[in-house]
């Protein structure tokens, strides 16, 4: 018999079963309840999920190893990956639905990507995921995470082969890839602009470039400083570099979190995009990937409490969380888009903006979990979300 979901979304069970993809489900649930990535936790509501009796004998060690079988089963030494591609295929279906419902305005503003990584270690592992992210209505949308396995900054092959398979699930041409200062490399600025067809806005340290910044004719990069010191009006300054033989916008602005640790007094941004001001406007953005981070982690689900282990298992792990995640990101965008007077806002003095009270991520995740409290619940809500959903244009199914 054919799995509900499969009716409106053939190509999620193409490979993966129906009682497979209830497994999915049942995991995705359990994570969202417990708002918890520890399994140890998310067991005390496999019982709910599944509907059993208040009586049921079932005892939790049973629903402990059900959770953990399934993690088992990604594991791909042994098995060429064969259930590890079937889930992860899956799982990208499903969320391409979702993304394609949250994101089907017809805005003709250029989409921005951010660029991060967030790192921890497992019983001694090191963990990182390099994670790329997609902005809508000032949220941030994750698309795209690979466990690199070390703690420290990836390196520039490692970011361009990270975005080559990324780009085999979307489309990033002509979009805007914002970065911070551990994202640069001559070749990698050349990879994202050139043969991907990203336009950038990516944070320099303060130390680098000065070479080319200062043999490209016009004020040297210490004359750049100098000028925007003395003048208390303007608020930046740039001019065009070369680095490996293409042309970049150097910029240099005032940083708002002057004085603070580990801060300059400069923000020093490199930019394909010819507006200096533009590029200074658009860099904002990029903290909401750090956002993101926290709501999956400390403010969510508490990813680093996970005790699953390897890389593949881990990515399952993550792929499930960002799925639960955006539907969480759905709720509450449509409860302030049917309830605007609801917004509240405080003002956040670190970065001089205004935030909600209660973020679109908190207030949505309150309205998701007794959506998906059990799962009848979850298979039905999904289809309806996968029913009318449109798969983006920059999605690949």
């Amino acid at each position: 018999m054919n799995h509900p979901l499969c009716e409106q979304f053939k190509e999620i069970c193409l490979e993966l079963p129906a009682h497979a993809l209830n497994n999915l489900l049942t995991v995705a649930q359990c994570i969202c309840l417990a708002r918890s990535t520890n399994l140890a936790k998310a067991k005390d509501y496999v019982s709910q999920v599944l509907g059993y009796a208040e009586d049921n004998e079932v005892q939790p060690r049973a629903h402990y190893q059900r959770l953990i079988r399934f993690f088992d089963q990604a594991v791909t030494a042994e098995q060429d990956g064969g259930f590890y591609y079937s889930l992860q295929a899956a799982i990208h279906h499903v969320s391409l639905g979702v993304l394609g419902d949250v994101t089907k305005s017809r805005s003709r503003k250029m989409r921005v990507l951010l660029l991060d990584g967030t790192k921890w270690a497992v019983r001694g592992e090191k963990v990182q995921f390099l994670t790329l992210a997609i902005v809508h209505q000032g949220v941030a949308l994750p698309l795209y995470a690979d466990d690199l396995l070390k703690a420290g900054h990836s390196s520039q092959t490692e970011r361009i082969e990270f975005l080559k398979r990324a780009g085999e699930r979307f489309n990033f041409r002509n979009m805007l890839l914002l970065g911070d200062r551990e994202y640069v490399g001559i070749e990698w600025f050349k990879a994202l602009h050139v043969d991907f067809g990203i336009q950038f806005v990516i944070r320099l340290k303060k130390g680098i470039y000065h070479q080319q910044i200062n043999g490209a004719g016009g004020k040297t990069w210490e004359q750049m400083q100098q000028k925007l010191r003395r003048s208390k009006k303007k608020k930046l300054i740039s001019k065009l570099i070369t680095l490996g033989g293409v042309a970049y916008r150097y910029v240099i602005t005032r940083n708002p979190k002057a004085g603070n640790k580990d801060e300059d007094e400069f923000l020093y941004l490199l930019t394909t995009l010819e507006s200096a001001g533009t590029a200074v406007s658009q860099y904002a953005i990029r903290w909401q990937i750090e956002v993101l981070f926290r709501h999956l982690k400390s403010n969510g689900f508490d990813l680093e409490s996970t005790r699953v282990e390897g890389k593949y298992k881990r990515e399952v792990m993550m792929q499930i969380l960002c799925l639960v995640y955006l539907l969480a990101i759905r709720e509450g965008l449509r409860f302030y888009q049917r309830c605007p007077k609801a917004k509240q806002w405080k003002m956040d003095y670190a970065r001089g903006v205004k935030t909600l009270v209660h973020s679109v991520f908190r207030q949505g995740l309150s309205i998701l979990m007794p959506r998906i409290a059990s799962l009848d619940n979850m298979i039905r809500y999904l289809a309806s979300i996968l029913a009318s959903s449109i798969t983006p244009k920059w999605g690949h199914v």
